[in-house]
């Protein structure tokens, strides 16, 4: 590899370069003609931190920090001690090729670290993970305790890990927007005949329509708050890309009037 010629493909880019196999979709935010709301689909869900440095950037300094709602079968919010203040510090948030960089070479691998960083840059008031872990509530808050991550300017920002929906409604606050993103690995549980990667089953299509929808007690309270969308495909955490897509498809139908990635998507409105 020549750093010297990547450095002149880079800076002869036409536009930007987005994360490998990201897709991006923008709709008028649901409940609003004049705002506009990106759907950000990417295969590895660190590659989300890229649209949420994309809103943060556009959000403009008089637009309410939205609160992060993160639906995931795993802990991708990462390590407090790995968050590198000189990697973020030195991040040109205006840069969209830089953006997708950094997402793709600088994030880790694991997707377990791009929560605390896109903190650490103040993208989010704070966050509320959703995880589908079925352990008895005592081990889960034993093993997914509340997290604070300072920001660069010090002020502090909450992570909450809960196991059920409305626990986490009832502590949202009611005055903030939200920045929705699912990994659609959370509809998909172990194989217990297996119990290898790659070997995961879906839940039924009846029960992933049920919370998907749009006028349901998990998306009907959070609906006309919404601000961006992000859903992670992981295809390896889904037992693999059938089953992603398959979620895929019922997010979609049951979201969306039209197709994703088309000009006539938009947001499905009860």
């Amino acid at each position: 590899m020549d750093p010297t010629r990547i450095a002149k493909w880079l800076n002869d880019i036409q536009g930007w370069l987005e994360p490998p196999g990201c897709e991006t979709e923008f709709t008028a935010q649901p409940g609003s003609e004049r705002d506009c709301c990106t759907v950000g689909i990417v295969h590895e869900h660190r590659f989300a931190f890229y649209y949420w440095a994309l809103y943060s950037s556009e959000r403009g300094k008089h637009r309410p920090l939205p609160a992060l709602i993160t639906l995931d079968s795993h802990d991708d919010v990462g390590v407090p001690g790995e968050v590198d203040v000189d990697d973020l510090g030195n991040l040109h948030l205006s840069n969209r090729t830089e953006l997708g960089l950094f997402a793709w070479t600088r994030l880790r691998r694991l997707n377990d670290g791009h929560i605390l960083p896109a903190l650490y840059l103040n993208f989010f008031s704070d966050v509320y993970v959703l995880m589908n872990n079925e352990e008895d509530s005592e081990d889960f808050e034993s093993s997914y305790e509340e997290q604070q991550q300072e920001d660069r300017s010090g002020n502090l920002h909450i992570v909450k890990y809960y196991q059920q929906v409305d626990q986490l409604l009832q502590d949202l606050p009611t005055d903030i927007p939200v920045f929705l993103d699912i990994d659609l690995d959370f509809f998909a549980i172990d194989n217990p005949t297996k119990g290898r990667l790659g070997s995961e089953l879906l839940r039924p299509d009846d029960f992933i329509r049920s919370f998907l929808a749009i006028d349901g007690p998990v998306l009907g309270p959070l609906l006309k708050r919404i601000v961006g969308l992000t859903i992670a495909l992981e295809p390896k955490y889904c037992g693999g890309l059938l089953n992603s897509l398959r979620v895929l498809d019922i997010l979609n139908r049951e979201l969306f009037d039209g197709t994703l990635c088309t000009d006539d998507c938009k947001w499905r409105m009860p």
